[in-house]
């Protein structure tokens, strides 16, 4: 293993991948039938973990002058370190008029950005040893699909159709809703706060291609809309696939026992 560096598609990512798959896979059989309080505060506890992982990584790099981390930059406006904020109420609470969006949120365009951040990462968290600070960047990431993934596979959310397309509503708004604070920032406090990569991709994959493209900041991003949309549809194929296969082979989990979720007719819908 010390061998191993963090590299996508190198044998120590694999080997993390599998990993972090099988804690998914693990979780969701000891809570599958577990009542209702036991699910949420193990959901609770790892997604503490998420936001204290991240946390933890991003004043430990901050710290050390050699990174070129400066926290200014690195505020938790950044979609996935938004994610790991988002996940704490969204596990623990049971109502609230913001409780679907937020978790519609989390499951497709959170859970989506937190697996492409683990395939193409920036070439600086590339490379580095297995067993170093640098890893909880892959863990925070992977928990920020595993935790919205258990979400839906204990029924404490019921992804959607609606919910797909309405969740590109959603992290608009929210884009929307951090860009005058990105400005404000490179005006008076930091030139290089770059929050949701409004004014540059820094490395990050399709961003990269879309900015050869277009080349004008916060503009160039637009098509992502677009393109993210049939990746939000067949992650709410893979679910419904999945979840028909899990019943068949295992049984209905504790949410499926006469319950009627709370977005039914959106089930009923779709």
């Amino acid at each position: 293993m010390r061998a191993m560096v963090m590299t996508p598609f190198a044998p120590g990512w694999v080997a993390f991948l599998l990993l972090m798959t099988a804690v998914g896979v693990v979780a969701h059989l000891l809570l599958r039938r577990r009542p209702r309080p036991v699910q949420r505060r193990a959901l609770l506890a790892l997604a503490l973990l998420a936001w204290a992982c991240s946390t933890w990584f991003t004043f430990d790099r901050a710290a050390n002058p050699a990174n070129h981390f400066p926290i200014t930059q690195n505020l938790p406006f950044h979609f996935c370190t938004l994610v790991t904020f988002l996940l704490i109420p969204a596990v623990w609470l049971r109502k609230g008029r913001l409780l679907g969006p937020v978790r519609a949120l989390l499951f497709y365009p959170g859970a989506a950005a937190g697996f492409l951040a683990l395939c193409s990462p920036a070439v600086e968290y590339t490379g580095r040893p297995y067993w170093s600070m640098n890893t909880l960047f892959y863990v925070v990431h992977a928990l920020n699909v595993v935790v919205p993934v258990l979400m839906a596979s204990l029924r404490l959310y019921r992804p959607t159709v609606r919910d797909a397309f309405l969740s590109l509503v959603w992290f608009f708004a929210l884009a929307m809703a951090v860009l005058p604070l990105t400005l404000a920032l490179r005006a008076w406090v930091d030139a290089g706060s770059n929050y949701f990569y409004f004014f540059d991709p820094e490395g990050a994959g399709i961003l990269v291609v879309l900015w050869n493209l277009i080349h004008v900041p916060v503009a160039y991003e637009a098509p992502l809309l677009v393109i993210i949309a049939p990746v939000l549809l067949a992650q709410y194929g893979i679910y419904r696939a999945v979840s028909a296969l899990a019943r068949r082979v295992s049984g209905p989990t504790a949410g499926d026992g006469g319950q009627v979720p709370q977005n039914a007719p959106e089930l009923a819908a779709a």
